[in-house]
């Protein structure tokens, strides 16, 4: 392995059994011998994935916090230059979908920074058809790097057939290393793939391609899957004969990454034939970069191993011709922020002291606009959290820049199906801190309550209402909400628990400006969705069994995904999603750190 820097400083060892030693490191790295044998090849292999057209960095407030291109090219040269061993760099796909960038550029911007850094390979995700196929046909088609998926079935005379390719073979110092990849076997429904493509099952593509790749003599076999990190696991139990799977689409921070305790990176999984198989992912938007340095004897088995992924903060020096480029690039894009999308009659509040303590204007309008984009999915109740919305807008003309201000976090609307109880636990939640102002408080749409700040946090709320009725704590309701919430943000761990979760890939920024541009001039009011005292004089509804709720028009149980068909939008793969040890913290107006950023 390579040189330790000064301040990277041994912690401690672990004995794992098996002969395996864990070495733990000061800044979070670590290295795992797992056999007592001479390696006889090692490789180094950087990866990415959900990049989601973040071109520019990960921006809290005005401050750019993590990621953006040019600094990752610039880590990924110093890395190659550094390093004496071969490196392999890979992205685990949705580079698609996410910012004005691509909404302008369908995906050619980024595909002209992830060919000048080098790419060697991509896996197909869900959101590479979201504008259809032809988009992911030219994406291919200018790419100098393949573009892989396993288990995507495509007709002929589709623009995309013969295009996909299942697997590659890469060769590093005189070594086959074995690549496929594997697409969200739900993408269909997802996204907007279009007649002609179907998607099979993961786990049988796994083990076709497994087979085929020993049988075309690879030294070793990397699977770069964009199915989650749930998925990810299950394939590496009872599939096997991979030595590192490389995922994407679950949007999973490892340790260290987001101050994450679990999952580590890497995971390791014993497969079925009792090989180590090594699991990692690198969260999002580029905000890392995924480092592992693997040690393989001469069957291609991973015996030892290093993890060090690399924060990309501002500190990193940035690659000045992708800064050039991206200067051509932002030109239209400014153009973009700058367009008027619609108008306001009053000044929409959104100040910080207000967001966090009371219900304002714009806090209702967001939460209208949540609840109006998902209204054919029977959701009834809309609950945003204060910390994310960041600024007011003056009455008169509203842009797409003042709108990205308000909502500058790329967060998306997600789904969630609550009991009544949980619904008032959240609202609880939203309310345990409101004299510390902090970002949890709730604005809410298609629910009034009522909460008395003088009685214990977690027992605030004393009154609700949905569609004018009290709320049945029995019964269940369809949440709409932001993806940072739905992974436990600002302390809504109620929302982890929820059922039928999904990510809807809408963006709220999106969204708001579509309702704004349906609803101009605005007008919006505060019209008593939260009141501060004690409880009505009112009865309380008695609980009833758990139903199921239904879509409407159905009859059937709750599938949000059934909605989503065809509208472009992603699942939130099961399993570990964004934690946060700081979730319960109050925020405070002078640090907006890394956390904010997913606001």
């Amino acid at each position: 392995m390579e040189k330790i820097s000064r301040r990277r400083f041994l912690k401690g060892t672990v004995a794992l059994g098996a002969g395996a030693l864990l070495s733990i490191y000061s800044d979070g790295s670590f290295r795992l011998a797992l056999a007592q044998e001479n390696p006889v090849f090692r490789m180094r292999v950087l990866h990415t994935n959900d990049h989601h057209a973040r071109i520019e960095p990960v921006f809290s407030g005005n401050n750019p916090v993590h990621g953006g291109v040019s600094r990752r090219k610039a880590l990924i040269d110093k890395i190659r230059r550094e390093t004496a061993l071969p490196t392999l760099l890979v992205d685990a796909g949705d580079v698609f979908q996410g910012t004005l960038y691509f909404n302008q550029y369908n995906g050619m911007a980024d595909l002209e920074f992830y060919n000048a850094m080098g790419y060697e390979a991509m896996a197909i995700g869900n959101h590479e058809f979201d504008k259809g196929p032809q988009a992911l046909v030219d994406f291919i088609t200018r790419a100098k790097f393949p573009v892989l998926s396993a288990n995507i079935s495509v007709a002929a005379g589709n623009p995309l057939a013969g295009l996909i390719k299942p697997r590659t073979i890469i060769e590093k110092d005189g070594r086959k290393i074995g690549i496929f990849s594997l697409t969200p076997e739900d993408t269909g429904v997802l996204s907007n793939a279009g007649p002609g493509i179907s998607f099979t099952s993961a786990i049988e593509a796994a083990r076709q391609q497994v087979a085929a790749l020993k049988a075309e003599g690879v030294f070793t076999i990397i699977a770069l899957t964009h199915v989650g990190i749930n998925v990810d696991r299950q394939i590496a139990r009872e599939v096997g004969g991979m030595s590192l799977i490389i995922g994407g689409h679950s949007h999973t921070p490892m340790a260290p990454m987001n101050n994450v305790k679990t999952p580590p990176y890497p995971e390791l999984i014993a497969g079925p034939d009792g090989k180590p198989v090594v699991v990692v992912t690198d969260w999002e938007w580029g905000r890392w970069l995924g480092d592992i340095t693997v040690a393989f004897n001469a069957s291609g088995t991973v015996i030892d191993l290093q993890g060090n992924p690399t924060e990309i903060v501002p500190s990193l020096t940035a690659d000045q011709g992708f800064e050039n480029r991206i200067a051509v690039f932002r030109g239209p894009i400014d153009q973009l922020r700058a367009r008027v999308v619609g108008s306001t009659a009053v000044e929409l509040d959104g100040s910080r002291t207000n967001v966090r303590s009371r219900e304002t204007n714009l806090g209702n309008l967001i939460a209208d606009a949540m609840l109006a984009k998902v209204r054919n999915s029977g959701a009834t109740i809309a609950i945003m959290n204060g910390g994310g919305i960041r600024t007011s807008i003056p009455a008169g003309p509203i842009t797409v820049g003042q709108i990205l201000e308000v909502l500058p976090f790329g967060n998306t609307l997600a789904l969630v199906t609550l009991t009544g109880a949980q619904v008032i636990e959240a609202l609880n939640n939203g309310v345990s801190q409101v004299e510390s102002g902090a970002g949890r408080f709730p604005q809410v749409a298609g629910i009034r309550f009522t909460y008395d700040p003088s009685l214990p946090a977690s027992g605030r709320v004393t009154s609700v209402t949905v569609g004018g009725s009290p709320i049945d704590p029995g019964a269940d309701y369809i949440v709409v909400t932001n993806n940072f919430l739905l992974a436990g943000g600002d302390g809504y761990s109620v929302f982890t628990r929820g059922r039928n979760q999904v990510d809807t890939g809408f963006i709220l920024a999106d969204v708001v400006e579509e309702y704004v541009a349906a609803n101009s001039p605005l007008n919006p009011t505060v019209d008593g969705r939260i009141a501060v005292g004690a409880a009505p004089a009112t009865t309380p509804a008695q609980p009833t069994a758990p139903t199921p709720a239904t879509l409407p028009n159905t009859g059937g149980a709750l599938t949000p995904l059934a909605w989503l068909a065809g509208l472009g939008a992603a699942a939130l793969a099961g399993g570990a999603a964004l934690q946060r040890s700081a979730a319960e913290s109050p925020e405070k107006e002078e640090v907006d750190t890394d956390v904010e950023a997913v606001r």
